[in-house]
């Protein structure tokens, strides 16, 4: 009646955080180790060079993850400023 199969699912990873959302860091890492996968079963030379190339892409993304943010808080400044919150906008700006 049923055909009932069992499949694979690859790697999984989970990120949790506490009091928020995920930090800079840990999406960061999220996003390089998506973007580039070291096998278990590469030689060693391209498995360092490899691990080298995946702290530099995170290192990237974390500073564009800081500056989107940065920029966003900024924006929503700007809007609360003109809706006249001059107290709320500073606030949000120390953030």
């Amino acid at each position: 009646m049923f055909d009932l199969s069992v499949g694979t699912v690859g790697s999984v990873n989970i990120m949790t955080s506490e009091n928020g959302g995920l930090s800079n860091d840990q999406i960061a890492d999220m996003l390089a180790n998506k973007l580039i996968f070291i096998s278990d079963d590469a030689p060693e030379p391209i498995r360092l060079q490899a691990e080298a190339f995946r702290d530099r892409v995170r290192n990237l993304a974390q500073y564009y993850i800081e500056l989107a943010r940065k920029e966003e808080r900024a924006s929503i400044c700007s809007k609360v400023r003109e809706a006249g919150q001059m107290e709320l906008a500073n606030a949000i700006g120390r953030l």
